[in-house]
């Protein structure tokens, strides 16, 4: 490596990832205050998939959505605790009785690497630990490879992943009785949530909510 390269990656790890200003943070705190909440508390929200129960923290748009893609198609993972925190620092409350597992959208033969860089396992441990709960990463498993989500028209996003996912082995025993908190990055149709929660059902949990990063104004009913 040159003097050159490595000044310019000191200097690049001290900058702002959206604008470039200089932070000790991936994202400086003028672009972090530019994302907009989302929902204020775990709600009923109605998407194309169906009628689901939980939380997403901010919408996706504007800086948030540039960090989301900077994160996830230029893979900058620099990003993924920043953003984690954010969606922490946010999640509403969870009854400690309610004994809530975090489980993540997992990946089809996803490597350590990939476990390492994953928002949606990142979050759920960091979760877990702020909720009192457990880090559900390896009970839902993904049978099957599917297409990209974004590449998708809405009904086909449904078809994509219906039937991706099954609870791994014992789970059923975990999850029974249980408040059960699914966690992603982005709720657009909805598409996802319902294949897991499908899923997870299965086993008789107490209740199941889903937990996002962020949800798309796509998600929003047409005629409001």
């Amino acid at each position: 490596m040159t003097l050159l390269s490595l000044l310019h990656q000191v200097l690049a790890d001290r900058a702002c990832f959206l604008c470039g200003e200089e932070s000790d943070l991936p994202l400086c705190p003028a672009c972090s205050a530019q994302f907009r909440a989302c929902d204020m508390a775990w709600a009923e929200h109605e998407v194309l998939a169906g009628s689901f129960l939980g939380f997403s923290a901010f919408w996706y748009e504007g800086t948030l959505r540039q960090a989301v893609l900077q994160m996830k198609v230029q893979g900058e993972f620099q990003l993924l605790g920043q953003l984690v925190e954010k969606l922490a620092e946010r999640m509403p409350p969870l009854s400690p009785s309610d004994r809530p597992i975090f489980i993540p959208i997992p990946h089809f033969h996803q490597t350590d690497l990939d476990r390492r860089r994953d928002f949606p396992r990142a979050a759920s441990h960091m979760l877990a630990r702020k909720a009192g709960g457990e880090d559900g990463a390896g009970i839902l498993l993904k049978i099957r490879r599917t297409a990209l989500q974004t590449q998708l028209g809405d009904t086909d996003r449904l078809k994509n992943v219906a039937g991706a996912f099954v609870l791994g082995p014992e789970a059923e025993k975990q999850l029974q009785g249980r408040t059960i908190v699914i966690v992603d990055d982005v709720l657009t149709t909805g598409a996802t949530i319902a294949a897991a929660e499908a899923a997870i059902c299965g086993a008789s949990p107490h209740q199941c909510l889903y937990l996002t990063l962020a949800r798309s104004r796509a998600t929003i009913p047409s005629g409001l």
